[in-house]
């Protein structure tokens, strides 16, 4: 009777702790924040804890490394302000300036599109779907413009919540092992060897997913701007930034990312935007078969059907956070059904 007690009085905990996690959404933002720098940040901390300074070879301590990290961290951001983000910000303001001028040629380029077609010669249900494709092109572009200023000005407006970000990443990155040895004291002494496993494993995916996943962005978004930089398509670092944050989900952000690149080139000419499209596909294959295998290696081992299904789901659930966290939630529960149900 005790243990069946337990038993419900663990479930009515689980059940009260998600209800509680469903009601505070909001600070979601700075929580995942500091756990994506802290996997970035742990193998510098790492690296320093393995050094020994000074005439008696002292080994650094923890809470040093994790300074001397974040002060690698601090500098790397320096460096990217100084030759990337100020630049990126004078340009993104003459995309933004230039924006309506860009919205009105497409939308003149899409009207006079419909009118060629309803003027060609072709079955009358055939032209009456382009046409009427075309009208809701014309129609949306006003207000996907509306929805990406909307959404820029909501992320300014909850910057000032990822002040905690550097406090609570200190933290995760120092006291690591003492807050995993706390969460196992809630366990029975004979689960906890088998707790500290999936533990470790999950941790293990989930650092090699968001170290590649960071990785990759870089490299992707690198060579996007140095391709449209070449190819003279307008702005290459808004484009650049773009890709490599459309990056963060699997299979089809690489096509969010590669569309206003198209647009932006085909408002200047049909060639060029030809030339894009044909940059893009091989930035995918190179993408594809060098650098993500590479980078990932095997860390997720998930199909690339149970990735769509689950961008899907997540998609659908929560929108496109739904989607960027879709894939690493589902090597996770791919490590807890492993042990639940498969464990020998």
């Amino acid at each position: 009777m005790t243990r069946l007690l337990d038993n419900w009085m663990k479930i009515g905990i689980i059940l009260l702790s998600l209800y509680i996690i469903s009601q505070i959404t909001s600070i979601f933002l700075p929580i995942l924040a500091s756990i994506v720098l802290t996997f970035i940040l742990n193998p510098v901390v790492n690296y320093f804890c393995t050094l020994r300074v000074g005439p008696g070879k002292w080994q650094i301590n923890r809470s040093l490394a994790v300074f001397l990290a974040f002060l690698c961290f601090v500098l790397v951001l320096g460096i990217i302000a100084t030759f990337v983000l100020f630049p990126f910000i004078s340009e993104f303001n003459k995309f933004v300036l230039d924006l309506p001028s860009l919205l009105e040629k497409l939308d003149r380029i899409t009207t006079e599109f419909g009118q060629f077609i309803t003027a060609a010669p072709m079955p009358a249900r055939i032209a009456s779907i382009v046409e009427q494709v075309s009208a809701n092109i014309a129609a949306i572009l006003p207000k996907l413009a509306s929805d990406v200023a909307s959404s820029l000005l909501t992320f300014a407006t909850r910057t000032i919540e990822l002040v905690v970000v550097p406090i609570l990443t200190y933290y995760f990155l120092k006291d690591w092992q003492v807050l995993r040895e706390s969460f196992l004291t809630i366990f029975k002494a004979k689960s906890r060897g088998k707790i500290g496993v999936v533990i470790d494993e999950m941790a293990f995916v989930v650092s090699g997913y968001i170290r590649g996943q960071f990785i990759v962005s870089i490299v992707i978004g690198a060579m996007v701007f140095c391709g449209m930089y070449f190819l003279d398509v307008g702005y290459p670092l808004v484009l650049g930034l773009l890709a490599t944050l459309t990056e963060s989900v699997p299979i089809i952000g690489p096509i969010i990312g590669a569309v206003p690149a198209i647009i932006l080139a085909y408002l200047v000419e049909p060639a060029l935007a030809f030339k894009v499209l044909l940059f893009f596909i091989v930035i995918h294959q190179i993408e594809n078969n060098i650098v993500v295998p590479k980078v990932m290696g095997h860390t997720i081992a998930l199909h690339p059907a149970i990735i769509i299904i689950s961008l899907l789901v997540g998609g659908k659930l929560f929108g496109i956070p739904g989607m960027i966290l879709a894939v690493p939630v589902t090597a996770l529960l791919r490590v807890l059904l492993k042990h639940i149900w498969f464990h020998q």
